[in-house]
């Protein structure tokens, strides 16, 4: 019975000591599954936060690249309603060319400008041919036609080869020029 008893405490010992070793076996794995987990599951997260950030700077440009388009196409529209507030105080020239001020406007322009018998050569629209044979007349003055001149003068000085340039074009331009931030904010609101 002895030997019974010896090998049933042999047997629970041995018993005991492999269940011992099965669970600190099974800690083990545990926490070397549960660190690999970890591990895994950090890599991942950081994958989809650096695809999430990629997104987002994606995004962000394309943003700004819309927005650059935007102003792009409202200043390009915009330049096309000054573009024809221009047209139509072109179109109005004629009405400043029939008008009394617009004559004596170039009256007082040829008797300021053009002194005694100095030698010009003064150039005029068509429409201003007559107007101005007549202020020059019996003076030393050659008058050509400038089928481009939509009215005002230009005034060439042999003796200089200084000209001076009167023509309403420029002058409209660069009133027009000058008057273009206002004549935007008429049109579109203010600043």
């Amino acid at each position: 019975m002895e030997f019974e008893k010896l090998l049933d405490q042999s047997i629970n010992k041995v018993k005991e000591e492999i269940d011992s070793e099965l669970k600190k076996s099974l800690n083990e794995s545990l926490k070397i599954l549960e660190e690999k987990y970890n591990s895994i599951k950090e890599e991942y997260k950081q994958k989809v936060l650096n695809l999430l950030n990629k997104t987002k700077e994606e995004i962000e440009g394309e943003k700004a690249r819309l927005e650059v388009e935007n102003k792009r196409l409202i200043l390009a529209e915009k330049e096309y309603w000054i573009n024809k507030v221009y047209e139509k105080i072109l179109e109005k020239i004629n009405e400043i060319v029939g008008s009394n001020e617009y004559r004596e406007a170039l009256k007082n322009m040829v008797s300021r400008e053009i002194k005694g018998d100095e030698k010009v050569t003064l150039f005029c629209s068509t429409k201003d041919k007559s107007l101005i044979e007549s202020l020059v007349k019996g003076r030393n003055i050659v008058i050509q036609v400038d089928e481009k001149m939509l009215g005002g003068i230009k005034i060439y000085y042999e003796s200089t080869g200084l000209t001076k340039d009167f023509s309403l074009k420029l002058i409209l331009d660069q009133v027009f020029d000058n008057m273009r931030g206002n004549i935007s904010d008429m049109l579109f609101g203010g600043k």
